[in-house]
């Protein structure tokens, strides 16, 4: 599925911010990488974008992020964006895989999300 939005990158990364706060905690050995409630979305993207919890990492495409574990929390999350739209799957996630959709049950539902949480945040600094 696709969704057009004006600064698809900022989407994206801002649905990667509401998906590993939505994870709640770690998982299994996850505990080892956890970083607690004091992570920032600027080191959720940093660790996205340079290969998430795995040492030698896992090469990102351009246009896409992935995340599988992002500081010990099961993520598992693929979206793609070019310079007009965000681009995710239509598949159902599950919850024992991709810990985030116990709150945002669809991928589009947590796209959704983040290009609202961007718009309340853009009405809040005007």
């Amino acid at each position: 599925m696709r969704i057009e939005v004006e600064d698809p990158k900022a989407v994206v990364e801002e649905a990667f911010w509401l998906a590993w706060q939505a994870c709640g905690g770690t998982t299994g050995m996850g505990f080892l990488r956890d970083r607690g409630p004091s992570t920032t979305k600027e080191q959720v993207i940093a660790n996205v974008s340079n290969a998430g919890d795995y040492f030698g990492g896992i090469p990102q495409e351009d246009g896409t992020m992935y995340g599988d574990y992002v500081f010990g929390r099961m993520m598992k999350l693929r979206l793609k964006f070019d310079e007009s739209g965000v681009v995710f799957s239509d598949e159902m996630p599950r919850w024992d895989y991709q810990a985030w959709c116990g709150k945002y049950k669809t991928y589009e539902a947590l796209v959704r999300a983040a290009i609202e949480s961007i718009t309340e945040q853009t009405e809040k600094v005007k």
